[in-house]
């Protein structure tokens, strides 16, 4: 498990295009720290800072132009109130699997290990899903993630895959 930091009221608001830089960061340096034992290291190596803040300014448009929220998608990023500096985000979006268990899915939610235990992953979940039922997909070795979604009501619900880039086996949990 996790140390504890220490809850903190994180502002959560939408991604800007001024923020598509440290987030392409902030995504890569997630993924190295949540999945150093669950993604071979040479797929981790590979991510590439530029590549994700390319992604950012798509979303931050979509955001600011109200095209995400036509698309039934919502992403929002948590800002520690200490430093300034982005926490984490969170997408919850219309399912992308065809057998899906309910029509929203839980895309993302990741929050750099600084941050664990401060209450920035679960204010991003309820900023961005709230008490909806939804489904998400978790790599099957990260207990600490499957504890987290446990204590929101997520439970795993025989759903199994694997992650397509890094071959890391993946399984579903939901919420009804």
């Amino acid at each position: 498990m996790s140390e504890d930091n220490g809850f903190r009221l994180y502002r959560i608001r939408p991604p800007r295009l001024e923020d598509a830089d440290e987030m392409g960061r902030l995504h890569v340096q997630v993924w190295r720290e949540a999945y150093a034992d669950d993604m071979p290291a040479e797929y981790l190596a590979s991510l590439d800072p530029q590549v994700r803040a390319g992604w950012w300014r798509t979303i931050a448009a979509g955001e600011a132009e109200g095209t995400a929220a036509q698309a039934g998608r919502t992403t929002r990023v948590a800002v520690d109130p200490e430093t300034g500096a982005l926490a984490g985000f969170a997408t919850v979006a219309p399912a992308r699997d065809d057998d899906a268990p309910t029509p929203v899915e839980l895309w993302a939610l990741n929050v750099l290990r600084a941050h664990y235990g401060t209450g920035a992953a679960g204010q991003l979940l309820a900023a961005t899903l709230g008490d909806r039922a939804a489904y998400l997909w978790v790599v099957e070795d990260n207990g600490r993630a499957q504890a987290f979604y446990r204590k929101y009501g997520f439970e795993l619900d025989g759903g199994a895959s694997r992650h397509d880039d890094s071959g890391a086996e993946e399984v579903r949990m939901l919420r009804s």
